[in-house]
């Protein structure tokens, strides 16, 4: 098995992928936060510029990212059921394995490139205040969005073939945007909380984590980081392990 294999694949879903449909959902994607910030810039204050990290930070690491592979990572089983070429995959070795992390691949490359063009563009019309320190730490918390909640989403994707973005739209709500803000130890086993506290350090926002301690963390960044690398890891690893033991119907046997 060669080892570009899943590059191989994730080059073919790109080229694959690059429908009309899709350029415009990644154009929604890229113009959604940016008119917003666009908007609340012209009423709203610049100072203090806490105020407007944590909203760049909620429109594209927390929304813009989800939204994306909520759409492209979400379905990576389910899209080969309905086209009834997951049959084609089990007959060649590594196959469903290479399809699986290629099309996590995908995912995460139309996410990043969505969220890190949207926020060059809000960057710049928020400087001089945020400056290219937030324009590196947003851009560094969405790659780290991407490639955890893609693991997640691909995982959801396995798991749930029939009822994919319902369950996947369901724990988003439910655990991303509830759980993780909730003042608990269950907050600590979501992705968007050690995102949340890798803002708070790296934008030295010590006073803003004093008042917010249980939703910004008060770990280290190298544990934030440790904990996200093995939850994705683990995420993929199941989705990869699942994906070859799981008999997926067909579509003339479901």
């Amino acid at each position: 098995m060669r080892a570009s294999l899943p590059l191989d694949v994730m080059w073919f879903e790109l080229r694959r992928s690059f429908s009309a449909g899709r350029l415009a959902m990644w154009l929604v994607l890229v113009a959604f936060p940016i008119a917003i910030i666009a908007t609340l810039r012209t009423f709203v204050p610049m100072d203090p510029i806490e105020r407007w990290g944590i909203t760049l930070y909620f429109l594209v690491p927390e929304v813009a990212c989800l939204l994306g592979l909520l759409l492209w990572a979400t379905p990576a089983v389910s899209t080969e059921l309905e086209g009834q070429t997951w049959i084609y995959l089990t007959m060649r070795r590594s196959g469903r394995t290479m399809v699986v992390f290629g099309k996590y691949l995908t995912a995460v490359m139309w996410s990043v490139s969505a969220a890190i063009v949207s926020i060059t563009v809000c960057s710049l019309i928020l400087s001089p205040s945020g400056g290219f320190r937030m324009w590196a730490v947003m851009s560094t918390l969405s790659v780290l969005s991407c490639f955890s909640h893609a693991a997640l989403y691909v995982l959801i994707g396995v798991l749930f073939y029939k009822r994919t973005m319902v369950t996947a739209v369901f724990y988003t709500i439910v655990i991303e945007y509830g759980v993780s803000y909730i003042p608990a130890l269950v907050n600590k086993l979501t992705i968007n909380y050690r995102l949340r506290g890798l803002l708070a350090d790296w934008m030295s926002w010590d006073q803003a984590r004093s008042r917010a301690e249980s939703v910004l963390g008060a770990e280290s960044p190298l544990t934030h980081l440790i904990v996200l690398f093995v939850m994705t890891i683990l995420f993929l690893a199941v989705a990869i392990f699942l994906a070859n033991r799981t008999e997926f119907p067909t579509q003339q046997e479901g």
